[in-house]
């Protein structure tokens, strides 16, 4: 059975009219399947990313600097991967300043969770967290390498 021109114009156009809402409910239900699917932290962050650190403990007595110190630290790392471009010096350079694992941790702790989306603040797009997302997105495995021993030394997974 062939079709005349004005009927196979009408088929694609209701093909057109119908497929692409359907196109997109599918794609809307899986995007909100694979929101909801993802492994999580208890502290929020995605466990396929980064490790939770809300099982480590902070020993007071170990800190050597003070809470003030680890927000500037956080600070200046959210600072140098925040947005295109990522400042490898400084984040060498702030680690390198860091000296036990309790600095470390409290350092973590005063960055938070921040949502990340390509380096980004993103509020509905990103997902949060923690520093070390946030490093593992920002920097390269030789990059990471730079930085590893301290963190292996401490105890703490990059």
């Amino acid at each position: 059975m062939e079709l005349d021109k004005a009927s196979k114009s009408a088929f694609i156009g209701t093909g057109i009219r119908l497929g692409i809402p359907v196109l997109a409910l599918g794609i809307g239900g899986f995007l909100i399947y694979r929101a909801l699917k993802k492994r999580r932290n208890p502290d929020g962050t995605s466990a396929s990313v980064a490790p939770s650190m809300k099982k480590m403990e902070i020993k007071q007595q170990n800190l050597s600097i003070s809470p003030s110190d680890a927000a500037l630290f956080a600070n200046t790392l959210y600072g140098a991967m925040l947005d295109f471009g990522t400042d490898e010096a400084t984040i060498y350079s702030t680690i390198d300043k860091i000296q036990t694992k309790d600095d470390m941790l409290l350092v973590i702790k005063a960055f938070g969770l921040k949502m990340y989306l390509l380096g980004g603040r993103a509020a509905l797009l990103g997902q949060n967290h923690n520093l070390i997302g946030w490093l593992r997105f920002e920097l390269s495995e030789k990059e990471i390498a730079k930085i590893k021993p301290k963190f292996e030394a401490w105890g703490i997974p990059l």
